[in-house]
């Protein structure tokens, strides 16, 4: 806690929200609490001090207290998207997902700066109700201008991945990532999982596409080329030598066998 806004000149509305945002900030929700309590006792209608209110219960993973204080804001300045989309994050918190669904619906759908957010709330609800279509089309929202973009394709990329929707769809996935800088480890993760997938299809289970994945043909031969060549990738980005030696050992165990 900052010992400058105990000491202001004067104890206003604005210096007693700024310690409760502080108290929340270092998670201390009871010094919150004790503030904010004095300031709606002076001002009932003072939606700010509601508003912190119900960030300090998130922190306190007080979901019911949260939801009942966004509501609260929501009611106070419904234009406000900032307090639609903290409601539809504590609905979804609270298993309203229907409410939260349709809030995060209008946040997407009116100002840019609130799309990426609300399309990451949408794909979780849309995903943990087994709707992948509706998943990737709220990922798809993101635009490749905002910050969370990089973010949504990795998301897309290991939907689809694991999706179990066969060749076309694991070529999807790498697609997803293709034109995006993301973390070379996760990069690495990503492409000798699908490849191993796209093997398991084309030689277990006989799929056939006439599709490329990570830039090889969707048979078996260039395959294991490509998912050896992944295996080793990987090897030489993982930080732990046992992890190490394992990833090599699935490199030589999934290696083709040639003549020379």
């Amino acid at each position: 806690m900052s010992d400058s806004l105990y000491g202001a000149p004067q104890e206003t509305v604005e210096v007693r929200l700024e310690i409760a945002r502080t108290a929340v900030a270092a998670d201390r929700p009871e010094v919150a609490d004790g503030v904010l309590t004095k300031v709606l006792q002076e001002d009932p209608w003072e939606w700010r001090a509601v508003w912190v209110s119900g960030l300090s219960s998130l922190a306190a993973d007080d979901v019911p207290g949260a939801r009942a204080s966004f509501n609260a804001v929501y009611g106070q300045v419904p234009g406000e998207l900032a307090a639609k989309l903290a409601l539809a994050f504590a609905c979804e918190r609270s298993g309203e997902d229907d409410v939260a669904e349709a809030l995060y619906t209008v946040c997407a759908r009116t100002d840019a700066n609130y799309t990426a957010p609300a399309a990451f709330g949408l794909a979780r609800i849309r995903r943990a109700r087994g709707d992948l279509d509706g998943a990737l089309a709220a990922l798809d929202l993101v635009p490749a201008t905002s910050r969370g973009y990089v973010e949504a394709r990795s998301q897309r990329a290991a939907l689809l991945a694991s999706s179990g929707r066969g060749l076309a769809a694991l070529s999807d996935a790498l697609g997803s990532i293709e034109t995006v800088s993301i973390d070379p480890l996760q990069r690495a993760k990503l492409v000798t999982g699908v490849l191993d997938a796209a093997l398991t299809a084309v030689v277990d289970q006989g799929a056939q596409a006439n599709v490329t994945i990570a830039g090889v043909p969707a048979a078996e031969a260039p395959l294991r080329d490509a998912l050896e060549r992944a295996y080793r990738e990987l090897a030489g980005l993982t930080p732990a030598g046992d992890e190490r030696v394992q990833l090599v050992d699935r490199a030589n165990a999934v290696r083709r066998w040639t003549l020379r």
